[in-house]
């Protein structure tokens, strides 16, 4: 009987956002799983929900210590593990620090090393400027796969010239695009849930609770929307470190009863036909995941210009800068009618590579593949 190919998928952690998204919807549509070993290795900070989610889809999820404990710990326990397990592919999913986890996987004999970009970061600090540009070159020397998942965080991590010519290769975050589509006895079933009015207007977000995704800001821009509209709400769904301050700055606000915190949620989809509108003001970002999934949901999406404009799949976002006071924002959405809704996005998207049923099979012959 033939060896299973060993796979490592290596992340910062598993907390239900953009890269864990990705992984368990290219990982669960692979036409022949049972020729796969697949690990997902990740450091010891994560919502344990996630970690079961992973193991309950059939993957071995291996917990190393967090580099900010200690990286000697984390370095030794990954070149254990690696040296253990015998890795023939390792993908990295931590953009910048993706080069010693396959320096690691080089020295173990890992023979598929792939440094993957998921995100496109923002800093007006010439000392993390000039740190970034050395972990570049590492990350591009560590590799023999470049991969993106998109034009802004390839251009990123690996350059303008590097996209252009082909060097990088882009995995479209694609999704199960029927699987978020509208449905009105969802709609019902969540708003009843949360007691949230059949009227009642709804904005959204889904995100870790930590810096990148601005929900400071995002609170300003509901507190905005909320004095113009009352009879309006604001759905937060995700996890993370900064979710008790942000649960205080929404009580500061006077908007306890207005701002509501699901936690980590299984059935996305259902939350995105209970929504109106779908606000992502992320200080930085590469391709998220989650601009798909909205518009497979036909919601309208206002998000940062600090992301990658290519998101804009079905054509109908809209851009706006967080250097704008939040009203400006508010007044934006404003602009939006209850009542719209794209439901011809999933044909858009589907034209687009965005039909994880099709796209799968890349990332799968490409682990398959040991030549290249």
């Amino acid at each position: 009987m033939p060896r299973k190919i060993k796979v490592a998928e290596v992340v910062s952690r598993l907390e239900s956002g953009g890269v864990e998204s990705m992984l368990l919807n290219y990982l669960g549509h692979f036409k022949h799983p049972e020729d796969f070993d697949i690990h997902i290795i990740t450091q010891d900070i994560n919502d344990e929900r996630c970690v079961k989610q992973f193991q309950d889809a059939g993957y071995t999820v291996d917990i190393v210590t967090h580099k900010r404990k200690s990286i000697l710990k984390n370095v030794i326990e990954l070149y254990r593990l690696m040296h253990f397990e015998r890795f023939n592919v390792v993908h990295a999913h931590t953009t910048l620090t993706n080069f010693y986890i396959l320096w690691i996987a080089r020295l173990t004999g890992a023979k598929k090393l792939i440094s993957h970009s998921h995100n496109s970061f923002v800093s007006k600090s010439k000392v993390k400027q000039a740190i970034w540009s050395v972990l570049k070159i590492l990350n591009k020397a560590s590799a023999n796969i470049w991969m993106a998942c998109g034009h802004d965080a390839g251009v990123f991590l690996y350059g303008e010239k590097a996209v252009r010519s082909g060097k990088v290769q882009m995995l479209n975050n694609a999704i199960e695009l029927e699987k978020y589509a509208f449905n009105s006895e969802a709609r019902d079933r969540i708003r009843r849930e949360y007691n949230i009015g059949k009227t009642d207007y709804v904005i959204g977000h889904v995100g870790r609770f930590m810096k990148q995704k601005n929900h400071k800001y995002l609170i300003d821009i509901f507190a905005e929307f909320n004095r113009r509209v009352p009879d309006s709400y604001l759905l937060l769904l995700g996890t993370g470190e900064l979710e008790d301050e942000i649960h205080h700055y929404v009580n500061d606000r006077g908007l306890s009863d207005r701002v509501i915190f699901t936690g980590s949620v299984a059935n996305v989809g259902d939350f995105y036909s209970a929504m109106d509108v779908f606000v992502l003001p992320s200080l930085y970002e590469g391709f998220p995941v989650v601009s798909i999934e909205v518009q497979a949901a036909g919601l309208p999406l206002y998000a940062s210009d600090n992301i990658d404009r290519s998101i804009d799949v079905a054509q109908g976002a809209h851009f706006l800068s967080v250097k704008e006071e939040p009203l400006h924002w508010a007044n934006e959405i404003l602009k939006e009618g209850v009542s719209t809704r794209y439901l011809k996005n999933i044909e858009a998207l589907r034209a687009a590579c965005y039909d994880i049923n099709i796209e799968a099979s890349s990332l799968e012959n490409l682990y398959r593949n040991m030549d290249r």
